[in-house]
């Protein structure tokens, strides 16, 4: 598939881009000081050589009230000399660059700024839990020229942009929102004054890189917090911006402190990209859509239908820097997808660890690690076409080894071909479909629907034989669990197993979790009947949100430690937790299986109080163990060349497998 309006070279306030796709900025946790780093700019290079228009970096400091040190620094003059060397590395692929000037306000926590956080007003802010201090005259002051000083910096380290971080509910967000602004002078009140700081940073920034110089605004297209702004003021600010002297607007989602999920798999592809056509509308310069873009031909098809003159792809780009060259070629198939997750990009922000992406281990390693060819090229058997086993296939093929893959379903994906769809994850399903392409193009042989004995396995056709076979899941020993209405969750999502109208799922992890909202979804309307009748008005809103959050069953979910989903991560957690609580899920936390009856459930609650739970059906959802497969008749047919890796050699997530699989190729 050709893309010609994604491929469509655009020119912004003189500034050429290649084509519409701009890598947004994101935090990476690659710097501990603020310097460039070997590893940042290594990844950024990446991205450009991989194809991108322009790539914006940040957020980049402007004064020590911004945030942490483990983002890029503008702050001063020191961090010229680093920046000069990104931009540098970067256009040599003639990808254009931009520095996002970044100041968190209330955002910002006390640890790593050392001091008290400044914002419009003094609150405490819903995000750090820490109270933060109301700015003077003076603070506002200095604050705007900071802002015009690290543009001056960004010009200077040869930048070909600078972008103004006013949304998401940073320092300039709380200038706008009446929710935070609570001030009686010049700068708060009416809507009028509180643009005025927002409006007097574009105004100063456009001053200090002059006019022939690229000034884009990061605006939220609708805060999504109660009592703040919707599209509606935001349009009134672009305006305002666009009067100061803005150049192009990057039109997110709402504030981190929303209760609408923003960049996880709840979110529909581009589902804010009518923020950005509500932006574009209302402006007459270049308007990009951000959140969840993640495919080419979704891409070209917002920029083709109006929503935007271009195309924010973030988490693509870390799973796949070569995500522009490919589609540009008309491999589209061939990208290595996200899938959503968060668990390595977004959790690893929280955790302070460096970003990286489930679906591809290399990503943020680009200056630690490489993909070589082999020294002597080997047969590699990889058996089982999970995670584990397509990575493994996939780099050892790469690395110039003769491969095979073996797998006993009809399709590749391991456990992710059947929890995919019926967890809403129907991402992760993609990356099997990216799996298939990528093995026919590297050669290597698949086969499917091919159940492996040792005795199809002649002594000498394989050097190596990789075994990624792998868990089967486990049951809790207490009474009865053996009972005819006692199902695996597994079971449950791949459809072989029925479950009555009261139904208890014992644990309360990802799994037990994710299984229940599917459950408890059952018999609520589909979204086309949901559509048909909002469309026609044929029931009311309370209505239609009653039969959308209530199914045809009653769940209850028992799990033994204090909280529930511990083993999600922090981004996704609260997402998970909010929609059980939409469809009505009862969640016992703290308390203990002893017993399973025909009709009954029987716990045990941390202050010792039994429990009686009725049960048409019991889901177990307690863990997996790993499955070895083939692995030791293997090894006794082919001893010293059976490696076991994946689930098989221990219980983990995707991410760790497709990890082990990498690995794994590595040492072939």
């Amino acid at each position: 598939m050709n893309f010609p309006k994604l491929f469509e070279p655009l020119a912004v306030h003189g500034m050429e881009m290649k084509n519409r796709i701009v890598m947004p900025a994101m935090h990476l946790n690659y710097t501990m000081d603020g310097t460039v780093t070997d590893q940042l700019a290594a990844f950024y290079e990446a991205r450009a050589k991989g194809g991108a228009g322009l790539i914006i970096v940040g957020g980049c400091l402007v004064n020590e009230f911004s945030g942490g040190m483990s983002m890029i620094g503008l702050q001063s003059d020191e961090y010229i000399p680093g920046l000069k060397r990104l931009v540098q590395v970067c256009r040599a692929h003639d990808a254009r660059v931009g520095a996002q000037l970044y100041n968190a306000g209330a955002y910002a926590h006390r640890v790593f700024i050392r001091k008290q956080a400044l914002s419009s007003s003094t609150h405490v802010s819903r995000f750090t839990n820490e109270e933060a201090r109301e700015m003077n005259k003076e603070d506002i002051a200095r604050t705007i020229g900071d802002f015009a000083s690290a543009a001056a910096r960004a010009r200077e380290a040869g930048f070909d942009m600078v972008e103004i971080l006013t949304g998401g509910g940073y320092l300039i967000s709380q200038f706008l929102s009446p929710l935070i602004n609570k001030r009686t002078d010049e700068y708060g009140g009416a809507i009028e004054n509180r643009m005025r700081f927002g409006r007097e940073v574009v105004h100063a920034v456009r001053a200090a890189v002059g006019k022939d110089f690229c000034v884009g605004v990061r605006l939220a297209g609708n805060d999504f917090v109660p009592g703040s702004h919707t599209n509606t003021e935001s349009r009134m600010f672009a305006q305002v911006c666009e009067e100061a002297g803005a150049d192009m607007f990057n039109v997110t989602g709402g504030w981190h402190e929303t209760r609408i999920p923003q960049i996880t798999t709840d979110l529909p592809p581009a589902g804010y990209a009518y923020l950005a056509r509500g932006i574009r509308e209302a402006v007459s310069i270049p308007v990009a859509a951000s959140n969840r873009i993640n495919r080419a031909e979704l891409a070209e098809e917002l920029i083709h239908e109006g929503f935007a003159d271009l195309v924010c792809i973030a988490r693509g780009l870390i799973a796949d820097s070569e995500f522009p060259n490919k589609a540009r070629e008309g491999r589209s198939r061939e990208i290595r997808p996200c899938v959503a997750c968060n668990q390595k990009c977004f959790d690893h922000v929280f955790l302070l660890k460096p970003v990286g992406c489930l679906t591809n281990a290399l990503a943020g390693e680009e200056a630690l690690r490489t993909i070589g060819t082999a020294k002597s090229p080997r047969r590699v058997l990889v058996i089982g076409g999970g995670p584990a086993g397509c990575e493994a296939a996939l780099r050892s093929a790469g690395r110039g080894h003769q491969v095979e893959l073996w797998e006993r379903e009809p399709v590749l994906g391991g456990q992710v071909a059947w929890w995919s769809h019926p967890t809403g994850k129907k991402d992760f399903a993609r990356l099997f479909e990216y799996y298939d392409a990528a093995l026919s193009r590297a050669g290597v042989r698949v086969r499917l629907g091919e159940k492996f004995t040792p005795d199809l396995l002649e002594k000498d056709a394989f050097d190596c034989v990789l075994v990624p076979a792998g868990a089967k899941p486990t049951l809790p020993r207490v009474p009865g669990i053996e009972g005819f209405q006692v199902v695996q969750a597994w079971d449950v999502l791949k459809g072989r197993a029925t479950t009555g109208r009261n139904v208890v799922v014992v644990g309360g992890g990802a799994v037990g979790l994710e299984t229940a909202i599917h459950l408890a979804s059952q018999g609520t309307l589909t979204p086309e009947q949901l559509h048909f009748l909002m469309l026609h008005e044929a029931e009311s809103p309370e209505t239609l949100r009653e039969l959308m959050t209530r199914g045809s069953k009653c769940v209850t979910v028992v799990e033994m430690l204090p909280d529930a989903g511990k083993d999600i991560g922090r981004s996704t957690r609260w997402t998970v937790l909010k929609k059980t609580r939409l469809y009505g899920i009862k969640i016992l936390t703290g308390t203990r299986l002893t017993e399973v009856t025909p009709t009954t459930v029987i716990c045990e609650n941390a202050q010792g109080k039994v429990i009686e739970l009725p049960a048409d059906s019991v889901v177990s959802a307690v863990g997996a163990e790993p499955d070895k497969g083939p692995a030791e008749e293997l090894e006794a047919l082919m001893p010293g060349k059976v490696r076991v890796i994946g689930d098989a050699r221990s219980v983990g997530n995707v991410a760790q497998a497709i990890e082990e699989g990498l690995a794994a190729a590595l040492e072939i």
